[in-house]
């Protein structure tokens, strides 16, 4: 999802990514501004040319409290440097809880919060909301996407010594019962087709799949790239 997109997500107009009149007026209303480009461009603080471009979308987007993700995350290999935007490791300063939009389990209890770092906290969130609005409960339930397997866990690999993206709180896990890392698909229940919206939301955001992209980890989740 683009920053357009995103913009027409937030202000309750159709997801097209075409800036069109129904656009401008929702976005003008959203800012408390006449109903034009030069009037919002003023209102966000950049060159008042009438011209929709890059730098208007993102200064529109700050002004609306829409998070863009970044281009690219950083590498695994950035984010053990212990230098990369995450910071340290098991540096619990950087976490913070977020209230999931709809019911999530953990070894059969629902749980209220989930812990992530507070740099992807926002794009967990607009996740889950879109899945909760693409599925449903009753269809989530049935998927198994409400089967939570944890994200922040100060721990190593279960492969190897290095430290795991969850030893930053910036990995999740779901329904790890049916997707253990050595099962591929299509015995891996979140390779079927019906999981591609799902996966499309995550990727939307910069996460990465192990699944998708290694064919192996399929509960797995991401920001940081695998390489």
């Amino acid at each position: 999802m683009n920053t357009l997109e995103k913009i027409q997500t937030r202000v309750g107009t159709k997801v097209d990514g075409i800036w069109g009149p129904k656009t401008l007026s929702a976005v003008a209303d959203e800012l408390g501004v006449k109903d034009n480009v030069k009037a919002i461009q003023a209102k966000v603080g950049v060159t008042q040319d009438g011209i929709v471009g890059p730098k208007t979308l993102s200064a529109i987007a700050d002004a609306l409290s829409i998070y863009v993700a970044p281009a690219k995350w950083p590498t695994q290999a950035e984010v053990r440097t212990g230098k990369s935007i995450f910071g340290k490791v098991g540096d619990e300063g950087n976490l913070v809880n977020i209230t999931p939009p709809y019911p999530l389990y953990y070894d059969g209890k629902q749980v209220k919060t989930i812990r992530v770092h507070k740099l992807i906290a926002d794009a967990v969130q607009r996740v889950l909301q879109r899945v909760l609005e693409h599925y449903g409960v009753e269809r989530i339930h049935a998927l198994g996407l409400d089967v939570y397997g944890g994200s922040y866990n100060f721990r190593k690999t279960t492969t190897g010594t290095k430290y795991s993206m969850h030893a930053w709180g910036v990995a999740l896990d779901f329904d790890p019962e049916h997707n253990a890392y050595a099962t591929k698909k299509p015995k891996a229940r979140f390779s079927g087709p019906e999981y591609n919206y799902w996966w499309d939301c995550w990727e939307a955001e910069g996460f990465h799949s192990l699944g998708r992209e290694a064919d192996a980890d399929w509960m797995h989740v991401q920001a940081p790239s695998l390489k």
